[in-house]
């Protein structure tokens, strides 16, 4: 799984979050392959808490590390985006005019998992919810009571809560339609992202999503298709979502300021981070483990733990060395002491000459690196360590185990 075919698929509703889904996106990026966007807003990628650039932005979907999905009329109405009443669609041509003149040329592409931009088809979810709440009296009554509690604000995503007060009114019938309208669209903008898990980050998403599949459906609409429900295989993997969400959580506790995500997108360490992830996951959907029993701060400390910097064992000094690894020991050992003893600073022809000697014996730098005095390369992940910007060292190792024992903020 760790070739450069690995994929990890993953989908996000990303405006919907505002400001703090976009100070994620380096993270969701960096533990996906590809991340499919719903309707990216090009404004709020020049929030500060952004890190990645507009330009650095166009870049990742040019080379297919980040998949656009979006209604056609937001990929290709710059009117339209410039009128919207949300000031994060206004439209940036250097961003949005590049995402749709990908999306026509990926318009000969017929397997569309490869396209790079989609356009989605044209939202169903009114015609779905208005029809729903008609054929299905007692799932209607049940929203209703849902959103004339308490528990409204725990179980239902503030944006969608907020639009169906507004579009509501005092109606509950029509504050149920705009529920299941948004409800319809999200499982649709899923569907429509080919990808395996969506980012769930806000607990009333999966809350959510949870009562979603647990509620009854009514019959199938002949034009429109139905909403997944629990035991279904389109359903939203509610469990896998949790288990991205350590994942970030995991990212943001080993990152630092030389986190550079462009060196770390499109290498073979993100392909085995995504390959990593994968396997988590298939875990918890072959195996029955429930995300509750899944800790992946836990599985990579345990990695990391358990390997090493490998080199000669201490029981091989005692066995008779060659006549040239002594000679080369010795040398070595010489150079070792050249450079840290108070003698370093001896005069120039004795170093000049020791540095000569030793570059005849390169055998001595290797025999030293397998005693010990030259660390080994680690034989663990090195996937965290090119994520953090360090190099892995007995050092850099313990710091990143203190790292993920740390609770993220």
């Amino acid at each position: 799984m760790t070739s450069s075919s690995a994929r990890f698929a993953t989908f996000c509703h990303i405006s919907e979050l505002g400001a703090p889904g976009y100070g994620e996106l380096h993270r969701m990026l960096a533990a996906s392959k590809p991340l499919t966007l719903w309707a990216p807003s090009s404004a709020l990628l020049q929030d500060p808490n952004c890190r990645i650039t507009p330009t650095d932005f166009v870049k990742h979907v040019e080379k297919g590390h980040i998949r656009i999905v979006a209604r056609r009329k937001w990929l290709i109405d710059r009117e339209a985006r410039d009128a919207h009443p949300w000031a994060g669609a206004r439209w940036d041509t250097s961003v949005d005019g590049a995402i749709r003149s990908m999306m026509e040329d990926d318009l000969s592409i017929a397997d569309r998992s490869l396209r790079r931009v989609v356009a989605a088809e044209d939202e169903q979810g009114w015609a779905f919810a208005e029809a729903a709440v008609e054929e299905d009296r007692e799932g209607t009554l049940e929203w209703e009571r849902l959103l004339a509690s308490g528990e409204a604000e725990q179980v239902i995503p503030p944006g969608t809560l907020e639009t169906a007060r507004r579009f509501g009114g005092d109606d509950p019938r029509r504050q149920v339609i705009a529920v299941l309208r948004d409800a319809y669209n999200h499982g649709h903008a899923v569907r429509e992202s080919d990808a395996d898990i969506p980012f769930l980050m806000r607990r009333t998403d999966r809350e959510f999503i949870t009562r979603i599949a647990s509620m009854s459906c009514p019959p199938q609409l002949p034009h429109l298709p139905h909403p997944a429900q629990a035991g279904d295989e389109s359903a939203v993997p509610v469990d896998l979502a949790e288990v991205t969400g350590q994942l970030l959580d995991v990212l943001r506790s080993i990152e630092t300021n030389r986190t550079d995500i462009g060196k770390f997108v499109g290498t073979q360490e993100h392909t085995t981070l995504a390959a990593w992830t994968a396997a988590v996951c298939e875990r918890v959907k072959s195996q029955g483990v429930t995300a509750a029993n899944v800790d992946v701060a836990r599985e990579l400390a345990d990695q990391l733990a358990q390997a090493g910097f490998p080199g000669l064992a201490l029981s091989e000094l005692g066995r008779h060395w060659t006549a040239e690894e002594a000679t080369s020991a010795a040398v070595a050992s010489l150079d070792y002491w050249l450079t840290f003893s108070p003698f370093a600073t001896g005069t120039p022809g004795v170093n000049d000459f020791l540095g000569l000697l030793t570059a005849a014996f390169p055998v001595g730098r290797g025999l030293c690196k397998r005693v010990g005095l030259v660390p080994g390369h680690f034989d663990g992940p090195q996937w965290p360590f090119l994520y953090a910007g360090k190099k892995a060292t007995r050092r850099s190792v313990t710091a990143l185990l203190t790292d993920l024992q740390e609770p993220t903020g």
